[in-house]
């Protein structure tokens, strides 16, 4: 007789997070498309899901996108599956192995399409796959490959199972014909009472996220979460933490980088007034060369220092005042000068001297103007012989000019 389905936890209401994938400084010097592809789902379900295309295939990126389409699909067809093994309260080992192998054949017959469609060997795709499904009892975890996943179980952040590496660095394994069969991959199922985050990355930017001896995760996966919870970290800051300076820097960070990060949002996480990620700013950040700060793109102090960000705020709307009113106080008092002009220049008019000027001025000008002639002329210019310059007329040179000049 089987178990109730009922949750465990009855007030998580979704999931929040988002994924990004961007091309190494590898990969943009030698014009190679970025071949990894993520993907972070919220609903139904939460889930994860990084792919790694193979950096030798050069056709990898076509299976690495396909592939997430792919799980995306499948998923969705086989939730009520997903549902029976994950959201109910009895551990199903069994059928949790089913289903991955079913995933197992799904993604891999994107490489058999592909190869078909392009007419190429399906190693030309390859790609490594990791994914994690979270339910309301369990998550379930899927890998194939050096790719990683990242729970934070009970405060702590563990990664669910070791990268598969070959005898050099470079070296993985990925998805092959009767792979499932063989139960080519990894496989397992962590209780979802005691998780509070859901990360996975591809093997890019491992080198300064995980300690690589034991890959245990960094401090920067809890910074991620917590910020991610108090809603002061977005997809854009994922976008600018992946592309930060210090991966460029390291030798080691010219491949592609991944990561796709997911949180459980909970009605106590929404009433809670003050979160984790509130509490814990420590020193801490300052040893850690990778932490996160929603501010990445503010000046150092700024992003080193949020506290300060207030007080420079207030300090700018002082001034802002303050020269709004010296502005103010110039009109007002060019203003009054224009008034105290108009009124000097009204008196002066007003004063008798003034009009006794401006009546003689006015006297003399009318007895020097000249009549409007209307025909005929007046006694007073009668004798007046007025002389009026004729026009300037060219005229031929010879008699006529002669006698012009001896009358």
């Amino acid at each position: 007789m089987e178990t109730s389905t009922a949750p465990m936890f009855s007030d998580i209401c979704n999931w929040h997070g988002f994924s990004a994938s961007i091309p190494g400084r590898g990969h943009i010097r030698r014009g190679i498309p970025c071949q990894d592809a993520s993907l972070a789902v919220t609903t139904p379900r939460g889930a994860v899901l990084v792919c790694d295309g193979r950096g030798s295939a050069k056709l990898s990126h076509f299976g690495a996108a396909r592939a997430v389409d792919a799980f995306r699909r499948q998923i969705a067809i086989l939730e009520p599956v997903i549902a029976a093994i994950l959201d109910c309260e009895e551990t199903k080992d069994d059928a949790w192995t089913r289903f991955c192998r079913i995933m197992y054949r799904t993604l891999f017959q994107v490489q058999s399409d592909l190869a078909a469609e392009f007419a190429q060997p399906e190693k030309e795709f390859d790609f490594t796959v990791a994914f994690a499904i979270a339910g309301k009892c369990h998550i379930g975890c899927f890998q194939v490959g050096d790719g990683a996943i990242v729970l934070r179980q009970n405060g702590q952040c563990v990664t669910a199972f070791v990268p598969e590496k070959g005898r050099f660095a470079n070296q993985t394994y990925f998805l092959r014909a009767n792979g499932e069969t063989a139960e080519k991959f990894q496989h397992a199922l962590f209780p979802a009472s005691e998780n509070s985050g859901l990360a996975a990355t591809s093997d890019g930017p491992e080198h300064l996220m995980f300690t690589l001896h034991n890959m245990a995760p960094g401090k920067i996966f809890d910074r991620l979460f917590d910020d991610l919870a108090d809603g002061s970290f977005g997809r854009q800051d994922l976008l600018d933490y992946l592309t930060r300076k210090d991966w460029d820097d390291d030798p080691r960070g010219a491949d592609d980088r991944s990561l796709a990060l997911l949180i459980p949002i909970s009605a106590a996480m929404k009433n809670e007034p003050e979160t984790r990620a509130a509490k814990e700013r420590s020193v801490n950040d300052e040893k850690n060369p990778m932490t996160i700060s929603s501010q990445t793109s503010q000046p150092f102090f700024l992003a080193e220092h949020p506290k300060t960000i207030p007080w420079l705020l207030q300090l700018a709307i002082a001034l802002t005042l303050f020269t709004f009113a010296g502005i103010l106080f110039e009109i007002r008092h060019l203003l009054a000068e224009n008034r105290e002009l108009h009124a000097t220049i009204a008196e002066i008019k007003q004063m008798p001297q003034c009009n006794a000027v401006h009546q003689s001025a006015k006297m003399t000008t009318e007895k020097t103007s000249l009549p409007v002639s209307s025909g005929t002329p007046s006694p007073e210019t009668e004798n007046t012989e007025i002389a009026i310059p004729e026009k300037d007329e060219k005229k031929p040179i010879g008699p006529e000019k002669s006698q012009n000049a001896h009358l």
